[in-house]
């Protein structure tokens, strides 16, 4: 076996993701002055680290991994927003079945496989899913309190919509939304759930779409100009969102909602429109 790089030491807890089943002893570790390793092969097999503990490890072939870095500062804002202490201890736990974070890790990679990049506004969900699931199953803290179900504000439903609709594209966080109607980061999820049934990014997806649907009924823009113009990366990521929950493709709809009228994109193949 090869000796594997360190990890640098930080303020942080590291997730640690197989991305295809390690077999028993392919990987072993040192960690904070005990032995560690594989014990069965799993997909999508999680650890979960503290960087501050010393650790070396021995690796013998490829590994092919995704690394989730949370910061302790962003797991006591999480900890603080939901009424649970700040001051916890991660237990950590080596190459184990972790179904949220597994459910997580394949989201992320249905879009990146594709070329399409993750959002700000994605990445930032995502962190704070990942935070609260760590806290809770690793760091021994209570289950969150249930805050009593209510909603966003008037006011700050139309304020939030508002700022989603100038950020299509998703280059915006959730901290900055929450700022603007004057709520942490956790109470405004929660409240935001409530209001709209969904979560943030969720949302900002459906306002993607209706405003494509608007572009695609009321003008004659390409599908290229109306996948930018809506948020999209670009047109095949465009097509494959709009297909999946509309179980059609733009050029499709474009010709049903259009009184017949055809344009330049009726002549595309359907795999591209």
């Amino acid at each position: 076996m090869e000796k594997a790089p360190q990890y640098p030491a930080d303020n942080a807890i590291l997730i640690c993701v197989s991305l295809t089943p390690s077999a028993v002893g392919q990987w072993r570790a040192r960690y904070d002055g005990r032995e560690v390793g594989v014990t069965r092969a799993l997909p999508f097999a999680t650890t979960y680290i503290d960087l501050n503990c010393p650790m070396e490890m021995w690796v013998r072939g490829p590994f092919d991994y995704l690394h989730y870095y949370l910061s302790r500062d962003l797991l006591e804002r999480i900890a603080l927003d939901n009424a649970v202490a700040p001051s916890f201890q991660l237990r950590e736990v080596f190459f184990v079945e972790d179904l949220v974070v597994a459910q997580m890790t394949k989201n992320i990679l249905s879009p990146v496989k594709h070329g399409e990049p993750l959002d700000r506004l994605a990445l930032d969900q995502t962190a704070t899913v990942l935070g609260a699931h760590t806290l809770q199953a690793h760091c021994g803290a209570p289950r969150f309190a249930v805050a009593p179900r209510r909603g966003l504000e008037p006011w700050q439903k139309l304020r939030t919509e508002e700022m989603l609709r100038a950020h299509l594209e998703g280059n915006i966080t959730i901290k900055e939304l929450a700022a603007a109607c004057s709520l942490s980061a956790s109470h405004f999820g929660r409240c935001f759930r409530q209001s709209f049934g969904t979560s943030v990014h969720q949302r900002l997806i459906q306002l993607r779409l209706e405003h494509a649907k608007d572009l695609l009924s009321q003008t004659k823009r390409t599908l290229v100009e109306i996948a930018s113009l809506s948020g999209f990366c670009d047109q095949a990521a465009f097509t494959r969102t709009f297909s999946r929950l509309e179980h059609m493709t733009p050029s499709r709809w474009r010709r049903v909602n259009c009184d017949g009228t055809r344009v330049a994109d009726d002549v595309l193949p359907i795999g591209s429109g």
